[in-house]
């Protein structure tokens, strides 16, 4: 019954393996019929290499002991699975390097990903059969050639030759398949509740498991300390595919079904600029500047970056080594909520933001006109900073820009940016243009450029903050 139970597994680990790791790759791939084309057949591809091959397999997996080549296939096939899923991200970033519309990179990367531990999990019935025939003279252990445990082939499936026997394993094997695609379900209907990665390595490791069952004590311990390595490496090193960041990108990609490169394009960090070197970039502009107020020199610092990425975090630690104290509350929020920064050396930053599964985009606050008051904010998306100099006067644009065309009743275009102010007026959410700021000898004017969803643009003073209050 093991084996015959092991066969079933493997169809159901393979199918399950394919429909997961297909998911994992939409974020790369858009969700689109192409991609999943290139899934099923890299599926196929599998198979018959499997079933192909499978005697093969049976021979190097079982050279000592035939009747364990299929729980041994079982148990590496299981484990490069879930190596498979914790390292496709890599991959699929491997095959969109050279170019992200690349028409076959979605092919190369499945196939890459999925060809080898496919292969060796759909060899576990061709291995099986080849036991129960007794290893082709190979030995399974009790020397009997053409039968395996003292009974024949065609007693041991009920009569009809090893036609019969090859069918019924083959029929396990597809059944099983189908109980794959069932229980992978969850992930199919709702990829934006569910940890799909987590799923896709349970599909490795339940086949593990049940094939270290029908091993011996060597194999186990073996086969159970790649399975506790595995799960090591996933928890002190975890896979991209794990972040919230990718989380967030699967959801899209599942409801959206955004277009193929574009989560590549955006988490593509092509030099990351360490703190100490983002904290030495300040230093040297804030003394090549000289008597410049801080968010003058914050923006100085944002020109010169050159073509680079920064995390968020040690931007906002840098910062506060520029800012004067009162500029701090309405500057650094911003920042705050942003993951990482990516700069083209030219004035323009891709500014991606920190995500989480239950929260639709960023949200955050900065002090208001009056005391106590609060001015809402939420980023719904990552969003881009263009610096403008013009003499003293600075413009951050941030995009990517929207236009609504004026209806018939309308008067004015709508603008609309990533960056929403939320309650401008009752129930009126506004978008954020930009920021102007204009540097005079005694103070810097800071200047918000807002359209709310009914109404024209506006321009609007937020803070005046005098020089002499920066700190050096």
């Amino acid at each position: 019954m093991g084996p015959r139970l092991l066969c079933f597994a493997g169809g159901a680990a393979l199918s399950a393996f394919f429909v997961h790791v297909g998911l994992l790759a939409t974020p790369f791939f858009g969700s689109g019929a192409f991609l999943w084309a290139n899934v099923f057949a890299c599926f196929l591809l599998a198979l018959a290499a499997g079933f192909g091959l499978g005697d093969l397999f049976a021979v190097a997996a079982g050279r000592t002991h035939v009747e364990r080549s299929a729980p041994r296939l079982a148990v590496v096939g299981g484990l490069l699975a879930w190596l498979a899923a914790w390292g496709s991200p890599a991959v699929c970033r491997w095959a969109l390097a050279s170019d992200p519309d690349w028409t076959l990179a979605p092919a190369l990367a499945i196939a890459l990903v999925t060809l080898l531990p496919g292969a060796l999990i759909a060899a576990i019935a061709p291995s099986e059969l080849r036991a129960r025939a007794g290893g082709g003279g190979q030995g399974g252990g009790d020397g009997q050639s053409g039968e395996h445990g003292g009974r024949s082939v065609t007693g041991r499936f009920g009569g009809g030759g090893d036609g019969r026997g090859a069918l019924r394993l083959m029929g396990l094997t597809s059944l099983g398949g189908i109980t794959g695609i069932a229980l992978s379900g969850p992930s199919l209907l709702r990829a934006d509740e569910v940890d799909v990665w987590l799923h896709a390595y349970l599909c490795g490791a339940l086949l593990v498991a049940l094939g270290l069952a029908l091993l011996g004590n060597l194999a186990r311990a073996v086969g159970g300390a790649g399975l506790v390595g595995l799960v090591l490496l996933s928890a002190l090193r975890p896979s991209e595919v794990q972040s919230a960041q990718f989380a967030v990108a699967l959801k899209t990609a599942w409801r959206e079904g955004q277009g193929a490169g574009l989560y590549y394009r955006r988490t593509l960090d092509k030099a990351v600029l360490s703190e100490d070197a983002l904290r030495a970039h300040a230093q040297r502009v804030s003394a090549a500047e000289g008597e410049k107020a801080g968010v003058i020199l914050a923006c100085e610092m944002l020109m010169r970056l050159g073509e680079v990425t920064v995390s968020g975090e040690g931007l906002c630690r840098t910062l506060e080594l520029l800012l004067p104290p009162d500029a701090r509350p309405f500057i650094l929020p911003f920042f705050e909520q942003i993951e990482s920064i990516r700069s083209d050396g030219r004035g323009n930053l891709a500014l991606r933001i920190k995500r989480s599964r239950d929260e639709d985009g960023r949200r955050f606050t900065i002090p208001g006109e009056k005391p106590g008051e609060k001015v809402n904010f939420w980023y719904t998306d990552d969003f881009t900073i263009h610096i403008i100099r013009e003499g003293n006067i600075w413009r951050l644009e941030f995009g990517p820009l929207t236009t609504i065309k004026a209806g018939i009743f309308a008067i004015h275009d709508t603008y609309r940016t990533p960056l929403r102010v939320l309650r401008v007026a009752l129930w009126i959410d506004a978008s954020l243009l930009g920021i102007v700021l204009e540097d005079h000898a005694d103070q810097v004017v800071v200047k918000a450029v807002a359209q709310g969803d009914v109404g024209a643009v506006r321009t609007i003073d937020v803070k005046a903050i005098p020089k002499e209050t920066r700190r050096r």
